[in-house]
């Protein structure tokens, strides 16, 4: 990890971003682009949600980290939601909870940790959630799969009437 002159910790992600001239890994068959990113203990994790969602012919856009040295994840989630421009997130930690909470200091972003594919779809469908967050040490690989597929196949239900819009609005209006 490098510090720049604030004295601030700057992700490899970060400090690659200007000169990485292609960072999505591009398939023929595009759904849409999904960001991604992990510190160190949700490396491994990473790896193999990277893989499903390129097998499932998404464009991924991985943030970092790029390896098992120790990393601060919020320098990650903070590099993920400034690169999202409308699109959907994944990040992964130890917990899930402090990815989620950094993510979440950021307008218009809707970051939760499930645990189950349930709490997945209600969250899509009602809280209009455009990152997830997932604790490596508390979710096994193949419940993990199932919350990506069940995060990336659920949609808002946006009515300009629901209370679900109004509460979304409310949330982003800061009121």
């Amino acid at each position: 990890m490098m510090t720049n002159n604030n004295n601030n910790d700057i992700t490899h992600s970060e400090e690659m971003q200007d000169s990485i001239n292609e960072p999505i890994i591009h398939h023929n068959h595009k759904k849409e682009v999904i960001l991604l990113g992990s510190d160190h203990r949700g490396f491994d994790l990473k790896l193999i949600v990277r893989q499903h969602l390129i097998d499932l012919h998404y464009d991924v856009m991985d943030i970092g980290t790029h390896d098992k040295e120790r990393c601060d994840y919020p320098n990650i989630a903070k590099s993920l939601v400034k690169t999202m421009d409308h699109k959907k997130g994944i990040l992964i930690c130890g917990s899930g909870f402090g990815m989620s909470i950094t993510a979440n200091r950021h307008k218009g972003v809707h970051a939760v940790t499930p645990r189950t594919v349930e709490e997945t779809i209600i969250s899509r469908q009602h809280g209009n959630v455009n990152v997830l967050c997932i604790g490596s040490d508390f979710t096994a690989d193949v419940e993990a799969v199932k919350i990506v597929d069940a995060f990336l196949n659920t949609d808002y239900e946006e009515l300009e009437t629901s209370r679900y819009s109004k509460r979304i609005k409310m949330i982003d209006d800061g009121k």
